[in-house]
């Protein structure tokens, strides 16, 4: 999902064909079940922030939430299907303020890591908190700084296509460890299917990998405790092994 527009523009229009096969089903009814581990109503009130085209906001409305569904990319939102228990809304997660409460507030695909410096992700839970009573859920999934730091990020090129159009995808990544970052360069071709029509197109995507000492001092600052962290999708617990971690924080 997204956080900050300008990383989206360009790909937006090609943002579900790249992430075709990611099993979003599968994520969706593993958050589900964590909610409901937490106490949340399986047809409770969710904040979804940095939502993109609305994936994961459409299949855990089928579950039977109420999903808001929020992200400051116009691009990335023209491209959401409707769903008549989704409401979508352009908004910056660092910033929102909507005058209703709910009872969690997700931050899917990594997108509190586009959280590039203390300060923005300081801003990003003030917003999780301005919108949950006592007893609420903060729930996300960031980049792991041991992981990160262990495995080290590589260079990758993807090659996706349908009846339509083949993208290529190179991915160069530039770590800057000093400030827990990876600046992620991708390098896009858009080829026409059929024609010799191509166009080329770059977006540069920082990401800041967090250690779970560093998420907690955030949670507690804002009225938070850590209830939970385990490898996204499974029950292992934090390691270097685990480059994407989920974390669940209660409102006090």
């Amino acid at each position: 999902m997204t956080s900050d527009s300008g990383a989206f523009e360009d790909s937006a229009l090609i943002y579900d064909l790249i992430y075709g096969d990611k099993d979003s089903y599968g994520e969706a009814r593993w958050v589900g079940d964590q909610l409901r581990r937490h106490r949340v109503p399986a047809t409770g009130r969710l904040l979804e922030l940095g939502a993109g085209t609305g994936r994961h906001a459409r299949l855990l409305a089928d579950s039977g939430y109420t999903v808001t569904a929020v992200d400051p990319s116009v691009e990335m939102l023209s491209h959401s299907i409707p769903h008549p228990r989704v409401t979508y809304s352009e908004g910056n997660g660092q910033n929102l303020r909507l005058e209703s409460s709910f009872d969690a507030v997700l931050a899917l695909f990594h997108v509190v890591s586009y959280q590039t410096t203390l300060e923005a992700a300081h801003s990003f839970f003030s917003t999780a908190a301005a919108h949950l009573d006592s007893g609420g859920i903060f729930a996300f999934d960031v980049w792991y700084s041991p992981a990160v730091i262990f495995q080290q990020p590589e260079a990758r090129v993807l090659i996706k296509e349908n009846e339509l159009i083949r993208v290529t995808r190179k991915a160069s990544p530039i770590e800057d460890i000093a400030q827990s970052r990876v600046d992620v360069h991708y390098s896009y071709s858009v080829e026409e299917i059929g024609t010799n029509v191509s166009r080329h197109f770059e977006e540069l995507h920082s990401m800041r990998h967090f250690t779970i000492a560093e998420l907690e001092l955030l949670g507690s600052a804002l009225g938070f405790s850590l209830i939970d962290s385990r490898e996204f999708m499974s029950d292992r617990q934090p390691s270097r092994d685990t480059w994407g971690v989920w974390f669940a924080f209660r409102k006090n």
